[in-house]
């Protein structure tokens, strides 16, 4: 694979960065690309690309070949550690070389602090400790990143703009400037490379294309600390607390924050902040124009907050008789359920002494008495 220079274009009052790809699937051109105001933000370097990249080369097997300069600590972790990384959670990939053509001269790292906004549980918990906090600790986030590469579902573009016009006026009511990149990023991944299995290399991608105009990346943990491991899965968050440090560059620190909560502890948590009442966004379903309060996410977080006596505080952000109408199956199958997440409302719900509904006691006879014996156990030791 041949990665050309970038090199930066105004068009239609955007600027893109844009950088030619050469490989066994054809000739492309790799783009991103934000309005002309931010143009600042960007950067010449092809640390972007080869990041974004790194996957599908690896893939099929192909070594990289670069004609831009990048930055030098980042290639010695991708050219080695960073590659066993993905191939012990992609076991498929294969180990490839990377030659650069010249490393970029060290600068000094830009003071904006970034972080995604998706309105979700992860990122509105990272907000309260990094932005909402009387004193931010480890940076306080000065901008607001909403990326396209590749989280959007088939119909990525329309359903980008669609999910940018809400997030937009959510940004301006925290009161920070919002940064929109849309690109082509997923093209060059093939089915077999879902955005769950690839996202924090994609992601990573637009934070170092920005690193002209910030100098740190917070990433929200989609795991906690002690659930993280490095290994076969379809999920790439799991490995992130090992990932991140090494795509991190001389003028970028990319971290890592909100490992120490539980799914269940963030969800908590955000539930004191009230502009999530109206905005929270959590659902699965890419072509609603709200949560559409029936598939498994938004399932999940409802039943979180009606443990936690929460859920009336969320009425105009969900369909609560829609979801009201699900419960009931719903809390038979967290109840027998195995996943993290799902344990994570259990646990939540043996502490608060929850009463599941009857028919989900019905449906799973056997899981309802443990939870029933574990709830009196927990409160007969009060």
């Amino acid at each position: 694979m041949k990665i050309g220079a970038p090199a930066l274009l105004t068009r239609d009052g955007t600027r893109e960065y844009r950088a030619h790809v050469s490989w066994s699937k054809g000739s492309h051109t790799l783009w991103y690309r934000v309005e002309e105001r931010l143009a600042d933000l960007l950067t010449t370097s092809s640390d972007a690309a080869l990041v974004a990249l790194l996957i599908p080369a690896m893939a099929t097997g192909e070594d990289i070949h670069l004609e831009g300069e990048v930055s030098e600590r980042l290639y010695h972790s991708l050219a080695g550690p960073y590659q066993d990384l993905l191939r012990a959670v992609i076991p498929p990939l294969h180990r490839i070389a990377i030659h650069a053509s010249g490393f970029q001269a060290p600068r000094a790292r830009p003071a904006a602090v970034a972080t995604g906004l998706s309105c979700g549980i992860d990122s509105y918990c990272l907000l309260l400790d990094h932005f909402f906090a009387e004193d931010p600790v480890g940076g306080k986030v000065t901008h607001l990143l909403f990326n396209n590469v590749g989280s959007h579902g088939k119909d990525g573009e329309r359903v980008f703009r669609q999910r940018l016009a809400r997030v937009t006026p959510v940004a301006a009511r925290i009161g920070l400037p919002l940064v929109a990149v849309d690109s082509n990023l997923d093209e060059f991944y093939g089915a077999g490379l879902s955005f769950i299995q690839t996202h924090t290399p994609r992601n990573a991608s637009v934070a170092l294309l920005l690193q002209g105009g910030i100098g740190q990346w917070l990433y929200a943990a989609g795991y906690s600390n002690d659930t993280m491991f490095v290994g076969p899965t379809h999920e790439i968050a799991a490995a992130d607390g090992v990932a991140l440090p090494m795509l991190c560059t001389e003028s970028l620190e990319i971290t890592l924050r909100g490992g120490e909560y539980t799914r269940a502890q963030k969800t908590l948590r955000v539930a004191g902040l009230p502009l999530s009442y109206d905005t929270l966004d959590v659902c699965a379903n890419p072509v609603t124009d709200r949560n559409c309060s029936i598939c498994q996410k938004c399932l999940r977080t409802l039943l979180t907050l009606e443990i936690a006596g929460h859920l009336g505080l969320y009425a105009r952000a969900f369909d609560l008789d829609a979801y009201r109408g699900r419960r009931g199956k719903y809390a038979a199958k967290v109840l027998r359920s195995r996943n993290r997440f799902d344990k994570d409302v259990v646990d939540l719900a043996v502490e608060r002494g929850f009463a599941f509904p009857l028919r989900s006691y019905a449906a799973s006879p056997l899981h309802a008495a443990g939870y029933l014996a574990r709830r009196s156990l927990r409160h007969a030791s009060r």
